[in-house]
C-alpha cells in the first residue's frame, strides 16, 4: 500500500515542481519585457537625429493647408525652388547627379487643379544646385521621366518661405482632437535638455509642430497658436533664469 502513496507524492511533487517552473519562466519573461522597455525608453531619450532635410509637394501642402498647384505656381513666380534626385544624367556633356532644381514650367500639366494633369513628366533641363544656368538634353536624346510624388522642397526654402509670408503651419480640422500633449513636453524638456534655449521662440514653435507630424498616426498637428501658447511660457521662466 505504500507504493502508491509514494506515487501520488510523487506526482504531487512533480506537479509544485512543474508550477514552481512555470511561475520563474513568467517571471523570467517579465523582468526581460520590462527590462526591453526601459532599453527602448533609453534608446529613444538619447537619440539625437538631426532636422529634416526634404519635404515632398504634397507634405508642404498639408502643413500649409493649401493645394498642390499653389505650390507649384508659387514656383513659377519665383518664391521656391522646386527639385528633384536624379541619377549621374548628362545635360549638355556635363553630368548632374542628386539634388537639382526644375523648371516649374516644364511641369505646370502635372498639377492641374481639375486633377486631370499626368502623375509624370519629361524635363529636358536641369540647374545644379547653386548654379545659375539651365543645362539641357539636346535631341534627339530622350528627356528624362520624373513622377510628381518625386519633387521635392528643401526645409531651408520652406522654412524661409513660412518665415517671408507669414505662413501658419497646417491648422487643425478638428478643433475637438485630443493630441498627445504629455509626450509634446516630454519631446521639449528633452529638446532644450540637449540642445539649449533656440534663438526665436518661433524656431521652437516649428520644431515642436514637426513632432506632432512626426508622431501623429495621420500627420495631424494642433494649430500654431496653440503650441505657441504652450511654449511660450516656459520659454519666458527659463529666460529669466538664464
Amino acid at each position: 500500500m505504500a507504493l502508491p502513496v509514494r506515487g501520488a507524492a510523487s506526482s504531487q511533487g512533480a506537479r509544485f515542481g512543474q508550477i514552481n517552473l512555470d511561475v520563474q519562466g513568467r517571471q523570467s519573461c517579465g523582468a526581460e519585457r520590462q527590462a526591453f522597455q526601459i532599453t527602448q525608453q533609453i534608446r529613444k531619450l538619447s537619440m539625437s537625429l538631426p532636422k529634416r532635410v526634404l519635404y515632398t509637394l504634397a507634405e508642404a501642402a498639408a502643413r500649409w493647408g493649401c493645394h498642390i498647384a499653389d505650390i507649384a505656381e508659387w514656383a513659377l513666380s519665383g518664391h521656391l525652388e522646386i527639385m528633384v534626385v536624379i541619377p549621374p544624367t548628362y545635360f549638355d556633356g556635363e553630368v548632374l547627379s542628386d539634388l537639382v532644381a526644375i523648371a516649374p514650367g516644364d511641369i505646370m500639366a502635372m498639377f492641374r487643379r481639375c486633377g486631370t494633369g499626368p502623375r509624370q513628366g519629361i524635363i529636358r533641363r536641369a540647374r545644379a544646385l547653386g548654379g545659375n544656368e539651365w543645362r539641357h538634353i539636346p535631341p534627339p536624346e530622350p528627356g528624362m521621366v520624373i513622377m510628381r510624388d518625386d519633387l521635392v522642397l528643401s526645409a531651408a526654402s520652406v522654412a524661409r518661405f513660412e518665415e517671408e509670408h507669414g505662413v501658419f503651419r497646417r491648422v487643425n480640422p478638428n478643433a475637438g482632437k485630443g493630441h498627445d500633449w504629455e509626450g509634446f513636453y516630454g519631446a521639449l524638456i528633452l529638446r532644450l535638455f540637449q540642445r539649449g534655449l533656440p534663438e526665436k521662440q518661433a524656431d521652437l514653435v516649428g520644431e515642436m509642430l514637426d513632432w506632432f507630424i512626426a508622431n501623429s498616426t495621420d500627420g495631424d498637428a494642433p494649430d500654431e497658436s496653440t503650441v505657441r501658447k504652450r511654449v511660450s511660457p516656459i520659454l519666458r521662466m527659463l529666460n529669466a533664469e538664464a
